[in-house]
């Protein structure tokens, strides 16, 4: 197996947005026989106009969600982007939804949607995230000011809204249980459901009918660059907990002209397989992404391997192995070829980072980065044209998680969602388990390279049940 080698770098209802309007007139102490400048014939001065808000020089903004289950349910914290990439805190915002809190019965919680794209942005006009616990999706206007106003919330169309992805006026649902019976992520099967999204009034409904049963807990979805295919990748893929056969690690279903989605898959993939002599562990696919090169289509999926070879999830920390990264060609039917498969993160099965499970792609340079939970890494690669990894580094490193611990996560940094500016430039990296963004500069050279530039720190994120990460432009 190919090894990485390393660089040693050292917040119920919508929220309400008051604005306090000034009294125009306060009516002066009667005198006897006063009287109003209009009773003497005068006209009074026109008011002042207003002065004009000042343009506040951002050129993008970054969008922050949460999972929160608290009093004040689910929200969205806003960052203005200036030019040079670093980022302001601006405001919180409530999607008039819950989120849904992990399975750990106390702060914090790391991971705790085990997903990927669980807010979008579509053509820098909307913002939709998922709301976890109350089963809905809500859609929010980007405002000139980046500022969001909340246009729509729609159901899911089943337990648990994870993942989102969107296509031709339709957006795409990944719900992690269909059944209503919610328990641990190896024991979930869900499905995916789809949304019509209306371009000028942001509305969402469901299209009526359309439930996509999968056999396997999703964790992420992507749409082919083509617009050809829904991919979706399996958290639990193989799980001895789940009737046989679960779905495959990575899965493309056939787009059909009215938006929903063919009923059994065009092709699956899997980097690894189900009892394999080597005793690997199975690769428990979150992130994905995908992306074009010469008119061939390639899918990336990170790797966390929390569950053993026999599909069954790893009992303690040390039974977690080595994260990794795999790589396929997406043919013409939807199949998929396999092209780097297993790239670890580290030197060997048993000595690298924890729990890949975030991607973000860049068309710039075609380089990707990859991020561990666990681990609180970010790795950074180079890709050839047929879509094999060409190399990669481990770029930057935070406080992991310490399993031998009292309290395991006391400590950690917890590095989830990744996101790239859409112009290329900037990777920003939202650490869970601090409530923080940290801003790097990309690299033009050497172009998976990435530069610390900002830490932001702000008593807007919390520092439990964190997720979500998503950059906008003008």
């Amino acid at each position: 197996m190919p090894a990485i080698r390393t660089l040693p770098w050292p917040r119920a209802l919508w929220k309400a947005h008051f604005c306090l309007s000034a009294l125009a007139l306060a009516l002066a102490a009667c005198g006897g026989g006063s009287t109003s400048p209009a009773d003497q014939g005068v006209t009074p001065a026109p008011a002042p106009a207003p002065a004009p808000t000042p343009a506040p020089g951002y050129v993008g903004a970054v969008y922050a969600g949460t999972n929160n289950n608290g009093p004040d349910g689910n929200f969205v914290v806003s960052f203005g982007r200036h030019a040079d990439g670093t980022l302001v805190p601006l405001d919180m915002h409530v999607t008039g939804g819950q989120g849904r809190a992990s399975a750990s019965p106390s702060p914090p919680r790391l991971n705790s949607l085990i997903a990927e794209d669980s807010i979008i942005a579509v053509d820098n006009r909307f913002l939709l995230v998922v709301n976890a616990g109350s089963n809905d999706i809500t859609c929010f206007r980007i405002n000139s000011d980046f500022s969001l106003t909340a246009t729509a919330i729609e159901a899911s169309g089943g337990t648990m809204p994870i993942s989102l992805a969107y296509h031709n006026g339709v957006v795409y649902v990944a719900n992690a249980d269909e059944d209503g019976v919610f328990t641990a992520p190896p024991n979930q099967s869900g499905n995916i459901t789809a949304l019509r999204l209306d371009s000028s009034t942001g509305q969402l409904s469901r299209i009526a009918g359309f439930s996509l049963s999968l056999h396997g807990r999703p964790a992420d979805l992507e749409v082919t660059p083509d617009g050809s295919h829904l991919i979706v990748s399996s958290l639990n893929a193989s799980s001895a907990l789940l009737p046989q056969p679960t779905a495959a690690e990575v899965s493309s279903f056939r787009i059909e002209p009215d938006g929903t989605l063919a009923a059994t898959p065009s092709g699956t993939g899997a980097s690894t397989q189900l009892g394999n002599a080597a005793g690997r562990n199975l690769p428990n696919a979150i992130g994905i992404e995908t992306f074009a090169v010469a008119g061939r289509q390639f899918v990336i999926a990170a790797e966390a391997r929390t569950a053993t070879s026999l599909g069954a999830p790893a009992a303690t920390f040390a039974a977690v192995q080595t994260g990794s990264v795999s790589t396929w060609e997406l043919a013409a039917d939807g199949s998929f070829i396999p092209r780097s498969t297993d790239f670890l993160l580290g030197p060997s099965v048993t000595s690298g980072p924890l729990q890949a499970g975030f991607l973000a792609y860049s068309a710039i340079y075609s380089t990707f980065w990859v991020t561990t939970s666990a681990g609180a890494t970010i790795s950074g690669f180079g890709l050839n044209d047929d879509g094999t990894i060409a190399r990669g580094e481990m770029l930057a490193s935070g406080i992991p998680v310490d399993p031998d611990a009292a309290s395991p996560l006391a400590n950690a940094d917890g590095y989830v969602d990744i996101a790239i500016s859409p112009d290329g430039r900037w990777l920003y990296q939202l650490v869970g388990l601090k409530g923080r963004i940290d801003v790097y500069e990309i690299d033009t050279l050497v172009a998976f390279n990435i530069a610390h530039r900002q830490q932001v720190t702000t008593g807007l994120l919390p520092i439990d049940n964190l997720q979500g990460l998503v950059a906008v432009s003008k």
